[in-house]
């Protein structure tokens, strides 16, 4: 789908995009509607397609079909706090901060699915809720429920930024740690000189 919308970028031009398709709808409309459809119903199935055969044919790293679910709660608890603040939000934050909400949403994936990962690379379970999902629920509540009012754009400039600053904490932590378990520099493969 993105490579169908760079080509159709480069061919026709960025105009592409700013004029009505069909009845009214942009082309973006039916890109998102595709992007979030091939999610849903490819992608998603899929992966519990894949954690199903690997409980079957026991090559699941953990022993479980829960612990195989395991890492899945944080990611979904996370899409439905965000999609139920963009729906129900009486400030209609997505269309007033799109940029911001996004980077936010972007960061918080991220930082969700590299604890994943380095879970799964060190044969350790994941927590079950992240740690942010507590004060975004928070967050989601107070907006939604009228409680934040103007500030609801303040909070959420508030809220990435510490999501953002605890992202690249947790990244240069997991650098130093494993640049000194494997006995190298960060950014390079030599060893380190022993003292």
């Amino acid at each position: 789908v993105l490579v169908g919308a760079y080509l159709l970028t480069g061919a026709v031009g960025v105009e592409v995009w700013q004029k009505p398709l069909l009845f009214g709808y942009y082309i973006t409309d039916a890109l998102v509607i595709m992007l979030v459809g091939f999610s849903l119903f490819l992608s998603f199935p899929q992966t519990l397609y894949n954690i199903h055969r690997a409980h079957i044919k026991k090559t699941l790293k953990n022993d479980s079909l829960y612990e195989g679910l395991l890492p899945l709660v944080s990611p979904l608890l996370l899409f439905i706090l965000l999609t139920v603040w963009v729906f129900f939000s009486p400030g209609n934050i997505l269309v007033k901060q799109p940029r911001l909400f996004l980077w936010m949403v972007g960061v918080a994936f991220s930082n969700v699915i590299c604890k994943v990962i380095i879970c799964q690379m060190s044969s350790t379970q994941p927590e079950l809720f992240h740690w942010f999902l507590f004060p975004l629920a928070l967050v989601v509540y107070a907006a939604i429920s009228g409680l934040l009012g103007w500030m609801e754009e303040v909070v959420l400039a508030v809220f990435t930024a510490l999501i953002t600053a605890a992202h690249v904490h947790y990244g240069v932590c997991v650098g130093m740690q494993l640049s000194e378990h494997l006995n190298i520099y960060i950014f390079s493969l030599k060893k380190r000189v022993q003292e």
